[in-house]
Formats: structure tokens, C-alpha cells, sequence
């Protein structure tokens, strides 16, 4: 179902710059949806129509099947749905202090002092700014002045999030702090719509996107639809993907095919399948070898290493090869002209559901029961997601391996043989058994997974 659409949308400025050009626009409620394109190609006009601050020349924009209503009444509401988060947050920090700022939505919905004051806690928690509520705006970073604008758009409940440019002008870290931030929202049921420069996020990011250019919507689809048309991408003057642009490299060069990958994991396999990979594979020397040698091959935590028989008889292996350099114990080789098939067995993915920042957040759990999870396990690798997540795992000292890309790294390093326990807050559980779930049965794999109550 679509939550919000615009249809014919036509947006003139007081200059007589026609910005956007008899736009249709629509957006599935709980998806997430980008839009990109160069500068003045309309992405902020179009973000602005869909809480109502500008209103269209022509056209008509719809939340939930019904006309937007400009009045007082219809403005009211449809901001109490729809927020917006600015891409220069000092164009929306205006209170003293950072408690205030956050307050200021939920005031304005006539709420009683003691839901603000939840709302607010909450918000607050959520994206980590608690110890700066009572510090004024203006001495933050610019990450945590974004952090603490998306915090007063949480405090508003609302159900569709609006972002112009999020992660503009921060750091890589910062980056990904408010994508995680956002990514646990759209868990939780809520509809992202975002500007971005950045085409890498977009890809990996959003289920649709919307490229625009000089006013009107040049195309709109999936990822992979988008940046499967080249030529689109470059008479827009946007840029593919990196994975994309390696991609078109290598299936130049007959080592990659398939449709192009927008993830590492889509990437791995599009180089695997064409390709006949283990005539030459890399390993790590368990002795010193020389060039010619002939050694044995095992799977060992998820790493190819070599071994001999008659020295190891526990080691015991029908897969041989050719080492093609000299090395020493410890070492990278190359080794070729293998034979027998090397089919590591896949590691579990173990998932630990961490209550949401509504529900008690990291309060709410025993760090000495997840301690005992853990040792009960012994993962080979950690990975959190979500803001009560990675606070857990902080607050318990656990070394953290995966907390950017953590369900694609997990799949990955459990296609290695590896054990991973991923730590997910709310409803970031349900999308990592669903990705799991779909990379089985597109890649063929059979990766195991378990929930741990």
C-alpha cells in the first residue's frame, strides 16, 4: 500500500524556475526510498511538498489516499505523519538547549508534560544524545546536532521520516551512527524517504529509488534496476556504485557475470560463478613449502590451509595442489593445479534479540545471562545492530567484529565456516532471519540459523 504519493506534481519558484516538472511520485509504507540526482535537480523541492511546506503549483500530493489540506486542521495532521529532518540541522536546532529542541514537536502536539518528557527521554536514548540534553545546540558536532534533529522527529511519532542529504558533512563513523539509527526506526515499521549524493548508499540502502533530473523523474525502480542502466546513470551526471564500476571491469575481462552486485556478498558471487576459482586458490602455509611442492588442502576456522599428511594424520584431506612460491610457516601461498572439491562446511548464525529503547533498552538485560550466551557458544565472530545492541556489547566488554554491513559480514564469514552471534535490536531480528532467508535461497547456501532466547 502506498502511504504517500504525489501525482502531475509541478513546482514553480517566485523567480519562475520551473524546479519540479509534473512529477509522480510514490512511496510503499515501511519501505525506504532515495532519491537521487546532481544538484538542482529537484530533490529538496520534492522533499519539502511531502510535509506541506511548499505547497504545488500543480498536481497533488496524497497521504494515505487523501488529498493534502492546506488549513490549519490538514496541515496539523499531516505533520503530526510526516516529518522532516533538514539537511543543515542549524536550520532546525533553534531551542537553548538540546532537551528543549527535542520538546518542541511534542509541545506543539498539545501533549501533557509527563508524555513530552517520555518522548523526549526516549528520543534521546535512542540515538545516544542523553548526556547532552542540557547543553546547548550550537556546541555540538555536526553529528550529534544531526543525531539530536532525528531526535526531535522521534519524539513526534510519526510515521514517515523525511531526510534531506542525512549523512552530508559527516564522517565515516557518523555515517554510520545515523544510518543504524535510521535503519532500526524502519525495523520498527517506519517509512524512510531520503535525498543522497551518495549512490553506494543508496544501493545498499534503499528498496526503491527515485533518480531526478532537471525537474522530472528520469527513472524509478529497485537498486539493481537503476544501476543496471549505465547510460540513465550517466546522462544524469551520477556515478555507479563501486561494486558496479569493479563489476563492468571484470566481466569485461570474463572473470565476472551475472546482473551487476550492489553488496560484497553479491560481488563474491558474481566473480565465483563464471569463474572456476579453485584451480587457484590462496592459503595459509601451515610448514615452510617451495614452489612445486605438493601439499594438502583444509578448511581450517574459515581459512584454506595447507597441510601435510604424512606429518598431521589427523589433517587427513582428499584435496591436493601445487604450491607455485617458496614460503614459510605462516605466510600467504598461491597454490594451483588443484584437485578434489573443497566444500567447507558453513558456519551458524546464532541471533540475540536486545530489547528496544522503549522496552527498557540495555537496562532491561542481564549482561551476566548474555556473558554465559556467549561462552556457551564460543562465536567466532560478534556483530551488533541497533543502538541497544551495540551498548550491550559495549557495556559487557565484548569485542565487536561486525557493527557496519553486520548481516552481510555475518553471512559471509559463516560461508567461511565461521560461527557468528549477532546481537539486533527489536525488529532488526526479523531482518537478519530474512536476509538470511533470502541469500539461501537466491546463492543455493544452506546457512544455518538459531534465535537465542
Amino acid at each position: 500500500m502506498n502511504i504517500i504519493e504525489a501525482q502531475n506534481l509541478t513546482y514553480k519558484y517566485p523567480d519562475g524556475t520551473k524546479a519540479l516538472d509534473d512529477i509522480d511520485f510514490s512511496v510503499e509504507k515501511g519501505s525506504i526510498t532515495a532519491i537521487i540526482g546532481q544538484n538542482g535537480a529537484g530533490k529538496s523541492t520534492l522533499l519539502l511538498h511531502l510535509n506541506a511546506t511548499l505547497r504545488p503549483a500543480n498536481g497533488a500530493v496524497y497521504l494515505e489516499n487523501k488529498p493534502f489540506a492546506y488549513d490549519n486542521k490538514g496541515l496539523h495532521l499531516i505533520r503530526r505523519k510526516v516529518a522532516m529532518v533538514f539537511q543543515n540541522p542549524d536550520d532546525q536546532l533553534l531551542a537553548p538547549t538540546v532537551r528543549q529542541d527535542v520538546a518542541f514537536g511534542p509541545k506543539n502536539l498539545k501533549l501533557a508534560d509527563a508524555q513530552i518528557k517520555q518522548r523526549v527521554d526516549e528520543a534521546l536514548r535512542l540515538v545516544g544524545m542523553e548526556a547532552y540534553a542540557d547543553k546547548p545546540p550550537h556546541f555540538l558536532s555536526g553529528g550529534q546536532k544531526k543525531r539530536v534533529a532525528i531526535a526531535g522527529v522521534i519524539a513526534m511519532k510519526p510515521e514517515i521520516m523525511v531526510l534531506d542529504e542525512p549523512t552530508a558533512g559527516l564522517d565515516p563513523q557518523g555515517c554510520t551512527e545515523i544510518i543504524d539509527i535510521l535503519d532500526e526506526l524502519n525495523a520498527e515499521g517506519k517509512t524512510i524517504i531520503f535525498s543522497t549524493h551518495d549512490v553506494d548508499l543508496a544501493a545498499k540502502w534503499a528498496n526503491n529509488i527515485y533518480v531526478l533530473h532537471e525537474g522530472r523523474i528520469k527513472r524509478h525502480g529497485s537498486p539493481s534496476q537503476i544501476f543496471a542502466d549505465h547510460t540513465m546513470i550517466s546522462e544524469t551526471g551520477l556515478k555507479l556504485p563501486g561494486f558496479v564500476q569493479t563489476f563492468r571491469e571484470l566481466k569485461l575481462r570474463g572473470i565476472s557475470g551475472g546482473e551487476s552486485p550492489l553488496t560484497m556478498l553479491n560481488f563474491v558471487e558474481s566473480v565465483s560463478k563464471p569463474f572456476d576459482v579453485l584451480k587457484v586458490r590462496c592459503a595459509i602455509a601451515s610448514t615452510d613449502v617451495y614452489s612445486g611442492e605438493t601439499v594438502g588442502l583444509v578448511m581450517k576456522n574459515g581459512t584454506l590451509c595447507t597441510t601435510r599428511v604424512d606429518d598431521d594424520p589427523k589433517s587427513v584431506t582428499s584435496v591436493f595442489g601445487t604450491v607455485i612460491f617458496e614460503a614459510r610457516a605462516g605466510e600467504d601461498i598461491v597454490v594451483g593445479e588443484i584437485t578434489g572439491i573443497l566444500s567447507p562446511k558453513t558456519g551458524v548464525i546464532h541471533i540475540v534479540p536486545i530489547p528496544r529503547v522503549i522496552e527498557g533498552g540495555s537496562r532491561a538485560v542481564d549482561l551476566g545471562t548474555i556473558c554465559r550466551i556467549i561462552a556457551g557458544q564460543s562465536p567466532d565472530k560478534i556483530g551488533a545492530m541497533g543502538t541497544s545492541a551495540k551498548v550491550v556489547v559495549k557495556k559487557a566488554g565484548i569485542k565487536c567484529d561486525f557493527e557496519v554491513d553486520v548481516i552481510q559480514s555475518s553471512i559471509l564469514a559463516a560461508l567461511r565456516g565461521l560461527n557468528v552471534m549477532v546481537f539486533a535490536t527489536g525488529g532488526m531480528v526479523d531482518r537478519v532471519i530474512q536476509k538470511i532467508e533470502s541469500n539461501n535461497k537466491q546463492g543455493g547456501q544452506h546457512i544455518k540459523y538459531l534465535r537465542v532466547s
